[in-house]
This record gives C-alpha cells, structure tokens and sequence, in this order.
C-alpha cells in the first residue's frame, strides 16, 4: 500500500530529528547545523523548512520527545519496583545515568542559557520546562501514594528540586571530590520523602 503524504511528512520529520540527533551525539549542539542535518537526513533545507520553523524548534521538539520518553521510563520502573528504598536507588541510579550524558544533559543546558538571551524563545523553553515539572510531579505523587510516604514538600517543588540537581551535576558531577551523582540523588530523595511509618524529622 503506498504511503500517504501524511506518512511520507512524519518520515520526514523523524529522519531529520535523527540527524540532529545523531549530529549532537557527535559533536554537540553547536555542530547540528540547518544544513548538516538535511543532508545526514537525505533531505533539501527546503523539506526541513516544511517540518520546523527554526533550528530551535527542531532542538526543542527533540528534547521534548527525550522528555517524555525519559517520563514513561521513569513510570514503569515506579511500577515494576515495589520495595520503597529499591525504588529510590533505582531512580537515583537512572538520574545519575542521564546526568552522565552529555548529548542530552548538555542540550538541555545549552536551550536554557539560549532562553536566557532570546525573550522569543524563553516563553516556548519555559511552558516546555513547566510540562516537564508536572510530569516529574506526577511521578513523584504516584510514588508518594504508593509507599505511603510523606514529603517534605509538594511535589511540584521536589521535581523542580530534582531537575535542578540532575542539571547541576552534569557540570559539578566530574569534580575530583564528588560523591558518585547516584549517591547525591539518593540522599535528597531521603532528604524530602520518607516512610510515613518512620520516626518523624524534628525539622519538619
């Protein structure tokens, strides 16, 4: 059965996103030009124009998709791992994974410093980056009400917490005299979520 144009433009659209993808993979951000990604994707700036407005739209589009796979990740092993401190470790281990890389990390690093300087395209970053909250929020609910734990925050600002940390150690996480990333995801997830069965902190 032929393929529609509908099929043909999603194609499209995917074979240029691996491009970048795999362009950023190699060389970073700054090496995923316009031009390089049409032509590892086969394709004229003028199919690439068809799909995105802009190389930003592209990275942002490109990041998102890592999101929200990275978010249905996260979700089944909140779902297949029942004891409560074998899914903090787990967790923990998976943040310290993608802290260690750089293709993403560094791309996420990059589009913020960029909408730090382009008030057009903050206002896109920031609404992308509160979906992304919401999302590590509702991980975060669901794994409150399962283990029946309470936190010392709400959830919200724990995953704002979170991707703050994760984002720091990308760069801090290579000191000389840094404690494995793993091990600092742990004890901040310890730090604001508990068994609501433990002894209560004085502090909260």
């Amino acid at each position: 059965m032929p393929h529609s144009r509908k099929d043909k433009q999603r194609q499209t659209k995917e074979r240029l996103l691996q491009s970048a993808q795999d362009m950023i993979a190699a060389g970073g951000m700054s090496a995923a030009s316009i031009r390089g990604i049409c032509d590892g994707a086969g394709f004229s700036q003028g199919a690439f124009y068809s799909n995105f407005a802009s190389k930003d739209d592209l990275l942002m589009e490109l990041l998102e998709a890592q999101i929200a796979e990275e978010v249905g990740f996260l979700g089944a092993l909140i779902d297949q791992t029942t004891a409560y401190d074998a899914t903090l470790a787990a967790l923990s281990e998976r943040f310290a994974t993608l802290a260690m890389q750089p293709e993403w990390s560094l791309l996420a690093i990059e589009l913020q410093l960029h909408a730090q300087r382009d008030a057009a395209f903050a206002q896109r970053y920031n609404e992308s980056k509160a979906r992304t909250h919401a999302a590590f929020a509702h991980l975060l609910e669901t794994l409150i009400e399962r283990h029946n734990l309470v936190a010392k925050l709400p959830a919200l600002q724990i995953a704002i917490g979170l991707h703050a940390l994760w984002s720091g150690l990308v760069i801090e996480g290579t000191a000389e005299d840094a404690l494995p990333r793993s091990e600092i995801h742990l004890a901040f997830f310890k730090a604001l979520i508990r068994p609501a069965t433990a002894k209560p902190d004085p502090t909260d």
